[in-house]
């Protein structure tokens, strides 16, 4: 179990680890499009999926650090300002939960590569590896939307406005949306066989990485609200 430094206020400790979890994650989604090009050239690529899945059992642990550091706290700990994360430990536990879907699924995704190693369509392939480079991209906002969230729940002078983050976040997911379809058209154009559901399969766990980010963001936005004090914008449309 990875340990978590005690000595230090509940805020700081809320931050240090989310930041630890967050750059495990990123690794791992970071991964992905190394791991569709080593496959696409028939390069060794079990190293990768080694990674990945050694990444994603960080994530794990650090998402059980972070969930006894949300729940055993208590008010006298936590204080005033963030008595919200202590009666609210739910919402904070469905944060880090859906964060932790897009470790899941991306050690899935290599996974299911290495096991099924469907046959190499180049077509295929290429938009594979377009929605991996999209996952990379919408992680790296996603990152810094996280890291903000949690900076205003635990900073009293904090504020931030996340809407740009979110707003890409949604279009990389919008554009993994559009080159699902044309894998599927491209697999399901030329074979109507085991190829063809292969890739079926592996462009929809690509492309629900990107979903499971964009439910980190609808979260947040679920967390804020008229019960709260959190000065920070997450959709456009909406006023706090």
């Amino acid at each position: 179990m990875m340990a978590v430094d005690t000595s230090r206020p509940f805020g700081e400790r809320l931050e240090a680890t989310t930041d630890r979890y967050l750059d495990r994650l990123d690794n791992c989604v970071t991964a992905l499009p190394t791991l569709v090009e080593e496959y696409s050239t028939d390069a060794g690529y079990g190293s990768t999926v080694d990674r990945i899945q050694s990444l994603e059992s960080d994530c794990d642990e650090l998402k059980l650090a972070l969930g006894k550091l949300v729940t055993t706290a208590d008010a006298k700990e936590v204080g005033l300002r963030l008595t919200w994360v202590h009666l609210h430990a739910d919402r904070m536990l469905e944060l880090y939960g859906h964060l932790d879907t897009i470790a899941n699924v991306s050690e899935q995704f290599a996974e299911e590569l290495a096991a099924i190693a469907p046959k190499r369509v180049d077509d295929c392939l290429d938009g594979i590896a377009r929605m991996a480079e999209l996952a990379v991209a919408a992680m790296a906002e996603l990152e810094v939307v996280v890291q903000e969230f949690v900076r205003t729940l635990c900073r009293p002078e904090y504020s931030a406005s996340i809407t740009q983050g979110v707003s890409a976040i949604r279009a990389f997911e919008g554009d993994s949306d559009a080159v699902r379809t044309r894998v599927l058209e491209t697999a399901f154009d030329r074979e109507h066989d085991a190829t063809a559901v292969a890739y079926r399969q592996l462009a929809v766990l690509l492309d629900g990485v990107l979903d499971a980010m964009e439910d980190v963001t609808d979260q947040m936005h679920l967390m804020t609200g008229p019960d709260t004090w959190l000065d920070i914008e997450i959709y456009p449309e909406y006023h706090y």
